[in-house]
């Protein structure tokens, strides 16, 4: 089974002591934040909770993990759940006071938050049936959970330009959408096929083969330098243009396959890389299939053949079955998980799945088990049947819970579903329909992928502001062959549902149904055009807020910044100058115990480095004054005022890989220019590359630097990261300790 790595437990330590600060009032919110959203704690509408995503490698979960996940949804929230479309678990309404408890209990059943948001290498994804499905090619949850240890291990993987998606498809049906991912392995029996520059969202785009046949051993040489290219060449700044795929946009696929197999090749030369393996318990070996008079008397009834049509189908284990259970939106409650849970008292072997169209599937139920599950899970989810159906609509949450969300889509999608089951439709023809509904323009709800899907938005009409659907049409899953939706046109929310049933009721073409019900009435004849999906007062887009999703280094920065500018309007010099001297620091590895020290590092990393002009080369001086008050309120306001403008400016021209540009005569002092030796033995990490990093910025191009590393962490780290930053790296044994020796090249 999949192991939460040490390092993960380990930061989560110093997460708790961050939050610790946070809920203290040291630390600000908007600061925080990008603490926060990496360990995949987000905001809610509303601002006063927060949501949990849980990381759950190819969506596979024992009973044990489905049961401590609802115990800790009724024991630090309220017990609402969500399943997402990339198999991850949510814990909603989450008390901020509550969150590490949350991280803490979980851990020691090897579930984990960390790296569920923000620029970070997000959850894994595979085919939800992997390792049981008879037409796989290969058992892909085996690389996906390696690969997912390996990176969480990694700090490279938590600070990118921005979010990064991998997906593992164990054949070319598809079921983990490879071609929409930044980077997918699809199994083709003699090997895996490579795609990469997939994604969703802003400009979809579908990902090029970038290995026809890869060994599954090259797997983690493969991702690390591909997310390598990307955190060097990524556009940082630009939060709107810094995805992968972008990146392969602006620079051409050409330039970035030559880049990429730069990278891959200096990674194979100079790391070693072994996914560790493990594999699913073995099943005991039976012998029946099941038949439908199993189930006696209940044979009769539509519904047990429906559930076996639907629901149930055969592994590739002999006598063993799996069935699908319909979560309808990925809504569920921690009393619904711990009773499903409960359901390994009879079936000893019980594994759970969660799937891209948030469901859960139970694995590994023998044949003469399978009429005692019906009976159990119909008791437990009311409305378990026709999964993988037209009417198991998904659902983003939407303005429910989402900062970003403008339409409430989770309220929509009952409604459709309510339409679609009065049509009374023939559910075996149209079985390979999938419908798709987003509360925005953001993909959560998979709208790209829909055979008809919708994406939430707001328009005025009669001046008065109502909510919209763009609809959608013709996705498909088909790895570098993917369909991406087609814009169709444009309905009022009101309109959805009919719209809906009317397509597939009738088979009317799609754009005369837009024509037809993208009419709004006036509001004083029909108001409910003007009240979105479950609910009853006037449209309006209160609540929205900001979206926390590529939280990272740049919010702290604008936080630090806005508070500068907000201790100026009070008149409060000390704190304008520490939040503008703090502002920039993050970016340099620095992380200042106190005002003092982050006076001192800006004066250390930006004015005697040339970035920032030398008319504060008196800052510490002015500082101490400040203290002191043995300055004048007024000229320390307006030195307090020119600093702020001046930090102000060294961030605008800060480019998008986070450098930036020496402007002025940096100090000599203390610069170094000739080979020299700096012993990091016995200092931790991150702290010894800080050090080393600090020391080359002292060094001039082509200077050499002999480092001195402990065996472990620092010399599987350190090394990785100044090769990141451009540097030239060698390293040598000695005897219990490393020799690297790093050419400063930038």
């Amino acid at each position: 089974m999949f192991k939460l790595p040490k390092k993960v437990i380990e930061d989560g330590k110093k997460y708790r002591e961050s939050f610790a600060r946070f809920l203290a009032g040291e630390l600000k919110e908007a600061f925080f934040r990008g603490i926060r959203v990496p360990w995949g704690n987000y905001a809610q509408r509303g601002g006063k909770l927060l949501m949990s995503r849980l990381r759950v490698p190819a969506g596979i979960l024992t009973p044990a993990q489905i049961k401590a996940i609802g115990e800790a949804a009724q024991k630090f929230a309220d017990g609402r759940l969500h399943i997402t479309t990339r198999q991850d678990i949510q814990i909603h309404n989450v008390p901020k006071d509550k969150a590490v408890a949350i991280l803490e209990y979980l851990a020691g059943y090897d579930i984990s938050p960390r790296g569920g948001g923000g620029n970070t290498v997000r959850g894994v994804t595979a085919c939800y049936l992997s390792g049981i499905c008879p037409l796989e090619k290969g058992e892909v949850y085996k690389l996906n959970w390696g690969l997912t240890e390996y990176l969480l291990s990694l700090d490279d993987s938590l600070n990118l330009p921005r979010k990064f998606k991998i997906s593992f498809s164990g054949c070319g049906d598809d079921c983990a959408a490879a071609g929409v991912n930044d980077l997918a392995f699809v199994a083709a029996g003699d090997g895996l096929k490579v795609l990469c520059g997939g994604g969703m969202g802003a400009k979809s785009a579908v990902g090029k083969v970038l290995h026809d046949k890869l060994e599954p051993s090259e797997v983690g040489y493969v991702a690390r330098a591909a997310i390598n290219v990307y955190n060097k060449h990524g556009n940082r700044k630009n939060r709107h243009h810094n995805r992968l795929r972008f990146l392969i946009e602006d620079i051409g696929w050409e330039k970035f396959v030559e880049l990429y197999r730069e990278e891959l090749k200096r990674v194979k030369d100079e790391e070693y890389i072994v996914l560790r393996t493990d594999s699913l318990p073995e099943l005991p070996k039976l012998s029946g299939n099941l038949q439908l008079n199993d189930f006696d008397e209940l044979s009769r009834v539509v519904a047990v053949s429906d559930f076996v049509k639907y629901s149930v189908g055969e592994q590739k284990q002999p006598g063993y079955y799996y069935i699908k259970l319909r979560v309808p939106f990925g809504e569920i409650n921690a009393e619904q998980l711990i009773r499903l849970a409960g359901l390994s008292g009879e079936i000893p072997s019980l594994i759970f799945r969660a799937t891209p169209r948030q469901n859960l599937v139970l694995t590994n139920v023998p044949f003469d088990k399978v009429p005692l599950v019906y009976d159990k899970v119909k008791e437990i989810l009311p409305d378990f049947l026709y999964a993988e159906t037209i009417i198991d609509v998904v659902s983003c949450k939407a303005a429910t819970t989402c900062n970003l969300g403008i339409c409430n889509a989770i309220a929509l999608a009952p409604l459709v579903v309510e339409r679609l089951k009065a049509a009374k439709l023939d559910l075996e023809r149209l079985k390979d329909i999938k419908i798709n509904i987003n509360g925005c323009a953001n993909a959560c709800g998979q709208h790209p992928l829909g055979t008809l899907s919708f994406s939430g938005l707001a328009k005025k009409v009669y001046n008065r502001t109502l909510p919209f659907y763009k609809v959608w049409a013709g996705g498909k899953a088909d790895s570098e062959d993917t369909k991406l939706a087609q814009e169709a046109g444009l309905v009022p929310a009101r309109s959805v549902p009919d719209l809906v049933g009317e397509y597939f009721e009738k088979g009317t073409p799609l754009k005369e149904l837009v024509n037809k019900y993208g009419h709004v009435p006036p509001y004083e004849e029909d108001r409910s055009y003007y009240i979105d999906s479950g609910r009853t007062e006037d449209f309006s887009m209160e609540g929205l807020g900001q979206g926390e999703c590529g939280a990272g280094a740049l919010d702290m920065i604008e936080s630090d910044i806005n508070s500068a500018k907000q201790s100026l309007a009070k008149a409060n010099i000390k704190d304008a100058l520490v939040y503008a001297a703090r502002a920039l620091l993050v970016v340099r590895g620095v992380d200042p115990k106190d005002e003092k020290e982050a006076i001192a590092a800006f004066a250390e990393k930006f004015i005697k480095g040339g970035i920032c002009a030398p008319d504060f080369a008196d800052l510490e001086a002015v500082f101490k004054d400040v203290i002191s008050g043995s300055i004048a309120k007024d000229q320390a306001f307006d030195y307090a005022q020119k600093f702020y403008e001046e930090v102000k400016n060294i961030y605008g021209l800060m480019d998008s890989s986070f450098n930036f540009q020496v402007r002025f005569e940096a100090k000599d002092e203390g610069r170094r220019t000739k080979d020299e030796i700096y012993d990091l033995r016995g200092t931790p990490c991150p702290i010894n590359y800080v050090k080393a990093k600090i020391r080359l910025e002292g060094m001039n191009v082509d200077d050499m630097l002999e480092v001195l590393l402990d065996d472990g962490e620092p010399i599987a780290n350190v090394p990785k990261s100044l090769e990141n930053d451009g540097q030239e790296v060698k390293i040598e044994k000695i005897e219990n300790y490393f020799k690297v020796i790093v050419r400063k090249k930038v």
